[in-house]
C-alpha cells in the first residue's frame, strides 16, 4: 500500500492507515438499519456503514474507509469553527482555490483562473457546471457569498485576514471581483483556505444548523451522526471531479493514543491518526503501515511582553536563550519532530535567515541573579504537550526562573489569549491555513493579532509593508527583517519545533495529507 504526502519534496514509500473503530461498543461500525441519532444529508447518500470491502472493476466506489480521530471535531462550519473539524467538513467542502503538491495555488479546482488588472482589483473565474449537493448552483453569487461571510461574520476565525478587502462582487455567473483597500499579494493563496458554500441553505440554517448537516461541492455528501460516537460522509453521486475511491468514510475518535494503536491492530479501523512516537513505533513493530510527515505546525513558546517580568527584553533574552529546542526534540520525540528557531519559515525544509541559538551560561548571566516567577502555561491538546512543558520549565528554572506549570484545556486557554487574560509563558500551535508567512505575522505578531503578545509596533508596519509588495519575491526579505525583529531581537516567541504527524494505517492505498495538517480522502481506497 501506499500513503502519500501532497507535498513532493516530502514523498514517502510509507503506508498511513489509522483504525477507525467505535470506540465504545466494540464493533467495527454501526450496522445500515441504525436510525438513532440519524441526521441525514441531501442527493443521495449511502447509509451503510459496515467496515472494509474494496473498489469495483467499474470504479464505482465500494467499502467503508474507518478512521479514528483523536478527538471529535469541534465544529463543522467552515467560517467559525477551529480547523480540527476540516478532517470531516474537507470530505464534503471544498476551497475555492486548490493547492498544488509545493502548497501554492493552481487553477484546478473551483476557480480555474485569476487575474490582477490593477494592485487592488483581482478577478477570479469559477468552474462552470458545479452544483452543491442540496442543488444549489455554484456560481459567482456562491463564491461572493463564501468570501464576503469571512469578511463579515463577527465569529468568522478568518476574519482578521480579510480585512483589507474593500468590496466582493459577482460578475456574471462565472466571475467574482475583489477589491481590496491596499495591495495585498496573498489574496488568492487566502482562498484556498475560504470554503464554498450553499447560500441560500446557510442563510436559513444558521451556522448550528450547517453544522449538523454540512452542504458542500465536494466528493462526498454527508449521511449521518451518532452522537457522540461517529460521523459518517459517503460518495457524492454527482460530484464534478472524479469519484472518490471508497464509498463511504465513517469517523470516530480516541482520545487516548493506544486505543486509537489497539484500534487499529484489532482490524476496527483501517487509518488512525496522531500517533506519539511510542506507538508509531509500536505500529511499526507490529507491521502496520506509519507514515511519517513533517509538517508546518509549529510548536512555539509566546512570551507575554506587556506585563512583567517579560516586559524586561533581558529576561525574555534569557528565557530564549534558555530553551533548548534540538534536546527536546531529541529526548522526547527521539527524533520524531524538526527543531526550528524561526517562525516565519512556513513549510518542512524551509530554514530562517537568522535564529536564537541556545545559550543556558548566557541566560544565566543576563538574569544577574534574579529568580523571576512566571507561570508555563500549556494546552492538553498536543502530542507529548505535558512532556515539553516539563522540560522547557526545567530549562528556564535552571537558568534561574521559579516557574509553575499550569494545564489548561485547549479552548479555555484559546479563549483566555484572546481575551488577553494570560501571562508568563505559554505553548501554542502556530498551524498555517495557508503556506505564506503572513499567516503567522497577522496571526501572532501584529498588534491586532490573536496573540498581541508583543508590543513592537514596528511589527505591524513590516507585516503591511511585506503584504503591499508586487510579488512573493520582493516580500521575502522583508518577511526575514520581521522575523529576525520579532524572534531574534525582540525574543518575543521561542519557536521550539514543527511536529512530525504519525498516521497508522492497514490495507490502505491512496491516502493523502498535506504539510498543513489537510487528510485528503478522496483517492482513498481500500485492499492497499
Amino acid at each position: 500500500m501506499l500513503i502519500r504526502s501532497r507535498t513532493a519534496f516530502l514523498t514517502l514509500a510509507a503506508g498511513l492507515a489509522l483504525s477507525v473503530g467505535v470506540a465504545a461498543c466494540g464493533g467495527s461500525s454501526e450496522s445500515d438499519g441504525d436510525s438513532g441519532g440519524s441526521t441525514g444529508a441531501s442527493a443521495g447518500a449511502a447509509t451503510t456503514a459496515d467496515g472494509g470491502g474494496s473498489s469495483s472493476a467499474s470504479g464505482t466506489p465500494e467499502g467503508n474507509l474507518r478512521v479514528v480521530l483523536a478527538a471529535p471535531p469541534s465544529g463543522l462550519d467552515p467560517i467559525v469553527s477551529a480547523r480540527d473539524g476540516q478532517y470531516v467538513w474537507g470530505t464534503m467542502l471544498e476551497p475555492l482555490v486548490n493547492v498544488d503538491e509545493r502548497e501554492l495555488p493552481d487553477r484546478t479546482g473551483l476557480v480555474t483562473d485569476w487575474s490582477r488588472p490593477n494592485p487592488t482589483t483581482w478577478e477570479f473565474r469559477l468552474r462552470p457546471g458545479v452544483r452543491f449537493t442540496n442543488g444549489e448552483p455554484f456560481d459567482a453569487a456562491a463564491a461572493a457569498f463564501a468570501i464576503q461571510e469571512n469578511v463579515d461574520n463577527p465569529a468568522g476565525i478568518l476574519k482578521s485576514y480579510f480585512g483589507n478587502v474593500r468590496s466582493v462582487r459577482a460578475r456574471g455567473d462565472d466571475t467574482v471581483v475583489v477589491t481590496t483597500r491596499t495591495p495585498q499579494v496573498n489574496l488568492v493563496n487566502l482562498l484556498s483556505t475560504v470554503f464554498a458554500l450553499p447560500p441560500a441553505y446557510y442563510r436559513e440554517a444558521g451556522s448550528e444548523g450547517f453544522t449538523k448537516r454540512p452542504v458542500g461541492t465536494g466528493p462526498f455528501t454527508w449521511t449521518r451522526e451518532l452522537p457522540g460516537r461517529s460521523m459518517q460522509v459517503s460518495a457524492n453521486p454527482g460530484y464534478w471531479g472524479d469519484a472518490p475511491g471508497v464509498r463511504d468514510v465513517t469517523f470516530t475518535w480516541a482520545t487516548d493514543a493506544q486505543q486509537r494503536l489497539s484500534l487499529l491492530q484489532s482490524g476496527a479501523a483501517d487509518v488512525s491518526f496522531d500517533l506519539p512516537p511510542t506507538q508509531a513505533q509500536a505500529a511499526q513493530e507490529a507491521g502496520l503501515d506509519v507514515l511519517e510527515i513533517p509538517t508546518a505546525v509549529k510548536i512555539t513558546a509566546f512570551l507575554q511582553a506587556d506585563r512583567a517580568p517579560f516586559d524586561d527584553p533581558a529576561v525574555r533574552r534569557a528565557a530564549a536563550l534558555a530553551i533548548d529546542r534540538d534536546q527536546i526534540v531529541e529526548s522526547i520525540f527521539q527524533g520524531r519532530a524538526t527543531a526550528t528557531g524561526g517562525l516565519l519559515n512556513m513549510l518542512p525544509g524551509e530554514e530562517p535567515a537568522s535564529e536564537i541559538t541556545p545559550n543556558m551560561e548566557e541566560a544565566k548571566a543576563l538574569l544577574r541573579g534574579a529568580t523571576p516567577s512566571v507561570t508555563l502555561t500549556y494546552p492538553t491538546k498536543y502530542t507529548n504537550i505535558q512532556d515539553v512543558a516539563e522540560a522547557t520549565g526545567g530549562m528556564l528554572e535552571e537558568a534561574g526562573f521559579r516557574v509553575t506549570l499550569r494545564a489548561l484545556d485547549y479552548g479555555a486557554m484559546v479563549g483566555q489569549i484572546v481575551r488577553r487574560n494570560i501571562d508568563g509563558i505559554y505553548l501554542l500551535g502556530a498551524v498555517p491555513n495557508v503556506a505564506h508567512p503572513d499567516f503567522f505575522a497577522r496571526g501572532f505578531m501584529t498588534s491586532t493579532s490573536i496573540t498581541a503578545n508583543c508590543p513592537d509596533r514596528e511589527l505591524d508596519v513590516l507585516t503591511a509593508r511585506a503584504l503591499e509588495q508586487p510579488d512573493a519575491e520582493t516580500a521575502q526579505p522583508i518577511y526575514d527583517e520581521l522575523n529576525t525583529r520579532a524572534v531574534v531581537e525582540d525574543a518575543c516567541y521561542a519557536p521550539l519545533y514543527n511536529q512530525t504527524f504519525n498516521i497508522g494505517a492497514k490495507d490502505v492505498s491512496g491516502l493523502e495529507y498535506s504539510p498543513l495538517n489537510v487528510p485528503h480522502f478522496e483517492h482513498a481506497k481500500l485492499g492497499g
